[in-house]
């Protein structure tokens, strides 16, 4: 049975890690994920790069930002602002979780 730990929680969505397993679950506007270490890593990099990539002003209000994920067939469809709002929520968990582990080396020490 999971154990999740959070690592980013607002209003637009969340990310926990297990604990137990070491999966990641997203959820985010009408969509939740469940992702190996690996797969978060990776979406990570896939949202940094289209944010740097697309021109997200045009349009802002359309859903026309396309975010592959690795289940064959689903792929997350983005409008400007709620690529902003992933990328800055998958930034936050990124950190939380390097200073939850770089806590939990102190405290083993001590």
């Amino acid at each position: 049975m999971c154990q999740f730990q959070s690592l980013y929680q607002n209003k637009n969505g969340y990310v926990v890690k297990c604990n137990m397993c070491g999966h990641y679950q997203l959820g985010f506007a009408s969509f939740m994920l469940t992702l190996l270490r690996n797969d978060f890593t990776t979406l990570c990099e896939t949202v940094a790069k289209k944010l740097t990539s697309v021109n997200h002003d045009e349009n802002e209000n359309y859903k026309c930002i396309l975010i592959p994920t690795i289940y064959q067939g689903v792929n997350i469809l983005l409008t400007g602002p709620e690529l902003h709002q992933l990328h800055t929520m998958l930034e936050d968990a990124d950190v939380e979780e390097k200073t939850q582990s770089l806590i939990s080396l102190f405290n083993i020490q001590n």
